[in-house]
C-alpha cells in the first residue's frame, strides 16, 4: 500500500470519527436546550399564575370592602416576565383555569392551573411585561373579569 493511499485512509477515518462526534454533541445540546426552554418557561409560568392569583385576591378584598354594589372597583397588577427564554420568544395563553406557556421553536407546552375564582378571560399575550387588571363599574353586584394584556 502507498504512502498516499494510507494517508487517505487515515484522513476519511479521522473525518468519519469527527462527523460521528458533531452528531453526539448535537444530539446532547438539542436536549439540554429543550430541557432549558422548559424550566424558563415553567418559571414565567408560575409568576404568571402568582400575579393571576394575586389579582384575584386584591380584587374580592376590594369588592368585600365596597358598601352595597358602590363605587368601582378597579385592581391592576403589573408582572416583569422575561421577554424571552433560552435565547427565545414565547406566548402566555391564558383562560378560565390555567396558564400555558409555549414555544414554537422547539415545540415546548407547560400548563399551569390558576386558583382564581373570578372570571378570566382567554387571552394570549406574548412573553414579556404584563398587565393584569380587573374592573367592576358602580353600580354592578355581580363579579367583574381578569384582563391579561403586554405592557
Amino acid at each position: 500500500m502507498s504512502v498516499t493511499v494510507g494517508y487517505v485512509l487515515t484522513l476519511a477515518i479521522g473525518a468519519l470519527l469527527l462527523s460521528g462526534v458533531v452528531i453526539a454533541v448535537g444530539g446532547v445540546i438539542d436536549g439540554q436546550t429543550q430541557r432549558t426552554v422548559e424550566s424558563e418557561l415553567s418559571v414565567a409560568g408560575q409568576i404568571a399564575v402568582a400575579n393571576v392569583e394575586s389579582a384575584d385576591r386584591f380584587a374580592r378584598a376590594a369588592e368585600a370592602d365596597r358598601p352595597e354594589s358602590e363605587g368601582t372597583v378597579n385592581v391592576v397588577v403589573e408582572a416583569d416576565l422575561p421577554s424571552r427564554v433560552a435565547g427565545r420568544g414565547y406566548r402566555i395563553e391564558i383562560d378560565s383555569e390555567t396558564v400555558l406557556v409555549r414555544t414554537d421553536r422547539p415545540d415546548v407546552r407547560v400548563e399551569i392551573p390558576h386558583a382564581a375564582t373570578r372570571n378570566v378571560t382567554e387571552t394570549t399575550v406574548r412573553g414579556g411585561p404584563i398587565r393584569i387588571s380587573y374592573t367592576l363599574a358602580d353600580g354592578n353586584s355581580g363579579p367583574g373579569t381578569i384582563e391579561v394584556t403586554e405592557r
